[in-house]
């Protein structure tokens, strides 16, 4: 391989871990690392020459079209860069919108796709990847088929980078093609609690709760604990009761105290949660997974347990 590694996300959090991981693999291939923004305004390429120190070069492309999130835009100017800097390994953070662009992109491209990465590494010349299959239930060991190849790396597969390359801030010129999507309005998303990397105390739930408003027990008990709430992938994935789950290919936690309440314990789910401090389990299957690697668990209803837990609570804060 000589071709350069490049990364990409829209996100600038997950562009710094993609860099912390595209460093290594970069110097074991012995190319370079270019980050590239694709920018939809002034604002938004502010951020360039803070990433140039992680990187040995910034690319940056700004057009208003990229204010639009059409993913077929996105994987358009990304296959132009990739193409005109000779990229051979193209890593973009597997968030929701970055797994669109990444599948669009290996089809233009023409390249193998691998998604759902949380471990990339270099062994002897071979380009090794570890990714979560059958729904996130086991993890596979496979080897890259042929470069270029197109990465989509799970959120917190790589820490930010810790050695800088103080890399320059270089401009491209790009033919953007127009959105076929129209942008009508943009929301914030309210956040109940702190951030669940940030979270202290997370209150996370899975299957065992049966209905989207019987989280409101879990909201209410992380309130009281001064924490945040969250889910297991089934949760997210297949009811759509929240936008992102805790687990090897989603958010990877590490609170003081993870209490996880009807959640079955998957591989990638405790992946996901094994640097929390204390995991205490309530559970009415006395041989779920979770269990094993608990510090502490419960084995009953959740619907009789968490009140009688949020009832003590508030005795003890005085709110009864």
């Amino acid at each position: 391989m000589a071709g350069p590694v490049l990364a990409w996300s829209e996100k600038k959090d997950l562009l710094l871990e993609l860099l912390g991981g595209g460093s290594s693999l970069a110097e074991a291939f012995g190319s370079s690392l270019k980050a590239l923004v694709l920018a939809g305004g002034p604002e938004a390429a502010s951020g360039a020459e803070e990433l140039a120190k992680w990187a040995d070069e910034v690319l940056l492309a700004t057009d208003g079209k990229f204010s639009v999130p059409d993913s077929s835009v996105f994987a358009s100017a990304i296959q132009d860069v990739a193409r005109s800097e000779g990229a051979d390994l193209i890593l973009i953070a597997s968030t929701r919108f970055g797994r669109e662009v990444a599948a669009r992109l290996s089809a233009k491209m023409k390249v193998p796709c691998m998604t759902g990465c949380t471990s990339i590494k270099v062994e002897g010349g071979r380009l090794l990847v570890e990714r979560t299959v059958y729904a996130g239930r086991a993890i596979a060991r496979q080897e890259c088929p042929s470069l270029p190849c197109v990465l989509a790396v799970a959120p917190r597969a790589f820490e930010r980078p810790a050695t800088k390359r103080n890399g320059k801030v270089r401009t491209v010129s790009l033919e953007v093609p127009e959105p076929k999507l129209k942008l009508l309005s943009v929301k914030e998303k309210e956040l109940k609690g702190p951030r669940l990397e940030e979270a202290e105390v997370i209150v996370a739930g899975g299957r065992g709760v049966e209905r989207r408003e019987d989280f409101a027990m879990l909201e209410e008990l992380a309130k009281l604990l001064g924490g945040a709430v969250g889910c297991s992938r089934p949760i997210a994935e297949d009811r759509g009761w929240f936008p992102e789950w805790i687990g090897l290919s989603g958010r990877k936690v590490k609170p003081k105290l993870y209490v996880a309440v009807g959640i079955s314990g998957a591989i990638q789910h405790v992946a996901g949660i094994r640097d929390s401090k204390v995991i205490v389990a309530i559970n009415k299957d006395e041989e779920a997974p979770i269990l094993s690697v608990s510090d502490y668990y419960v084995v009953g209803d959740l619907y009789q347990i968490i009140p009688a837990l949020i009832e003590v609570l508030k005795r003890r804060k005085g709110q009864a």
